[in-house]
């Protein structure tokens, strides 16, 4: 019986036939793939070695067995958008599952990082009963919804073991971020369970009334650390902040951000736990610090 081919080992014979046996050039041997969508790496096929055409990307999409062909690019402009292009396809909207979560996204205009799902899941499979949470940083939902969950059921669909929070605050300023977020919310039948804010965070006074509030923007959430202190309730509360830190000075970096937060003068805070959710460039890392505020 015959060996059955890789999909790299697919797509380099197609693409061998198609040019008669001589690449052009390199062809990328990693991409992300779910439901009929393949991303390509953002130096992939570069058009002055590959002369991009219509029947080029068909190559990839029948070789690699999805629709549409798109590739990675820069986060731009103020709202941070997806700098994913279409390559092959007309539609941009796409559906993933995550620790059953339904996220429903423009991929070419919204970004998502799939080296957050462990964070994504922390959040889903925690208890968070009876708590307000203020997301400040919501974009589609990232963490919005994961707080909103009970997290990833069991093979005989038995109740996960996350609890979800009371009600969540979600802030976002990105039209097309907000037009996603309300989808999910409802598509996982918990928009009753939100209130999104629109418009920059930095115009709205919140009150004092949060257990917990979540800091998730990178590179820094530093311009949130007043909000996020000043929404707590007067008993104080949870604050997961996240950030980038040097290899090896992850603590370091902690105790700078809870020396920040308590400098603020409202609580006295303390770091009970550092999350290393992935490598964000070259010896650096983006950490989520959970900080008790009391």
């Amino acid at each position: 019986m015959a060996k059955s081919r890789s999909p790299h080992e697919r797509l380099e014979k197609s693409l061998l036939d198609f040019h008669q046996g001589q690449l052009p050039g390199p062809i990328p041997k990693r991409w992300e793939k779910f439901s009929d969508l393949v991303i390509l790496p953002e130096m992939s096929f570069p058009d002055r070695l590959w002369h991009h055409s219509e029947e080029l990307w068909t190559i990839v999409a029948e070789a690699l067995q999805v629709q549409r062909v798109a590739i990675m690019g820069e986060v731009r402009g103020q709202f941070r958008e997806s700098g994913v292009k279409l390559l092959r396809g007309d539609d941009d909207w796409i559906v993933r599952r995550e620790h059953g979560i339904e996220f429903g996204y423009h991929f070419t205009k919204c970004m998502w990082s799939a080296g957050n799902v462990t964070e994504r899941g922390r959040i889903a499979n925690a208890d968070f009963s009876g708590e307000n949470v203020l997301d400040l940083y919501a974009g589609i939902g990232y963490y919005t919804l994961p707080f909103l969950s009970e997290g990833t059921r069991g093979p005989n669909g038995q109740r996960g073991k996350g609890r979800s929070a009371k009600h969540v605050v979600a802030c976002e300023w990105n039209p097309t971020a907000i037009e996603c977020l309300r989808w999910s919310l409802n598509q996982n039948g918990v928009a009753d369970k939100c209130t999104i804010i629109e418009g920059d965070n930095r115009d709205v006074k919140f009150e004092a009334i949060f257990d917990r509030v979540n800091l998730g923007l990178l590179p820094s959430a530093e311009e949130g650390y007043g909000k996020a202190i000043g929404a707590l309730k007067p008993t104080g509360g949870t604050l997961h902040v996240h950030g980038l830190a040097i290899d090896g000075e992850e603590e370091k970096t902690a105790r700078e951000i809870v020396a920040q937060l308590t400098s603020l003068g409202n609580f006295e805070c303390e770091v009970t736990n550092i999350e290393y959710v992935k490598w964000y460039a070259p010896h650096k890392r983006h950490i989520v610090v959970d900080i008790t505020a009391r």
